[in-house]
């Protein structure tokens, strides 16, 4: 038996034929409604973040449709479905077919997906290129509060930067000055530029000329702000931009992951479930992963829209 007229094959086609009209469907939605609503915020990537629900429509469209395909498609996939008995004594691996069936539909989705990522990425606005950013590690006590105080951050994996992003949260004050900054690294001051924070949770964007990044050490060096530098505080921005086109591609792929648990569960609770549970159970994995935020699908869409490149 071909790989084309077995279990991968039909379920492909199945899947294709079933859900590329209610993809398309909500991709022309998502295009419509985005360009009829289309925010204007201020900021780098800031309006094409807030486009996240509408790009997130069809990917889950596609998602759920070839998830509920291919549990439907292959008979023994759901306890009582017709036509089990048979395929039983053809499929005699201990999958029973499962898995070829399973990557049918997550070869559909990435077929279904990649296109609409490529094109309503640059559509929503996302930047033309995408830079890569690294959470700096910091201290136990990331605590900045008086004159000369410092914390050493390192950089996993090491990158050739060309920003550092800061986003501390503040305290109350200890007096009438706002907390001053220099950052350092390797001895060289990264910039001259007046780093101030006065407020909680205020960006401040410090550019510098593209250099090796494997640590930085962050001192006050007037103020009176105490500074909390925690988890995402402190972030380093490449200096190499990436292809959109390739992030928009990485972004199918963490779609398709949200499917990879999703039929593994379905496949288990077929053993002893009707369609109608198994079914329940696929729309509402899918769901908590995709609008419920449980999983990296949800950040890595705005980490699209927003131009970070998500490996």
């Amino acid at each position: 038996m071909s790989v084309w007229r077995g279990p991968f094959g039909v379920t492909w086609r199945q899947c294709m034929r079933a859900s590329a009209l209610p993809t398309a469907a909500a991709a022309l939605l998502a295009a419509v409604g985005h360009a009829w609503d289309a925010p204007v915020l201020a900021g780098d990537g800031a309006a094409a973040a807030a486009a996240t629900p509408w790009l997130t429509l069809p990917l889950f469209v596609a998602a759920v449709g070839c998830c509920l395909v291919a549990a439907r498609t292959w008979p023994t996939f759901v306890r009582g479905q017709e036509g089990a008995d048979a395929v039983r004594r053809i499929a005699r691996g201990p999958l029973g077919g499962r898995g070829a069936v399973a990557a049918g539909a997550l070869t559909a989705q990435l077929t279904l997906s990649l296109p609409l990522a490529l094109a309503l990425a640059g559509w929503f606005g996302a930047p033309p290129e995408a830079q890569r950013h690294v959470e700096a590690e910091g201290p136990a006590t990331p605590i900045v509060d008086s004159v000369g105080a410092q914390l050493l951050f390192v950089v996993r994996p090491s990158l050739r930067a060309q920003s550092v992003w800061l986003r501390p949260r503040a305290s109350l004050p200890q007096g009438p000055d706002p907390t001053q900054l220099s950052l350092t690294s390797g001895g060289v001051e990264l910039t001259d530029a007046p780093i101030s924070f006065e407020e909680s949770r205020e960006l401040v964007k410090v550019p510098f000329a593209p250099r090796e990044l494997a640590a930085l050490q962050v001192t006050q060096t007037a103020g009176h702000v105490p500074l909390l530098f925690g988890p995402g505080s402190v972030v380093v921005v490449g200096a190499a931009p990436l292809p959109r086109w390739g992030n928009a591609a990485l972004l199918t792929l963490y779609a398709a992951a949200t499917s990879v648990g999703t039929l593994i569960l379905a496949a288990a609770l077929g053993l002893g479930a009707g369609w109608s549970t198994v079914a329940a159970a696929v729309v509402a994995a899918q769901f908590v992963q995709w609008i419920g935020g449980i999983g990296p699908v949800d950040e890595a869409l705005l980490d699209v829209l927003r131009g970070r490149w998500l490996l």
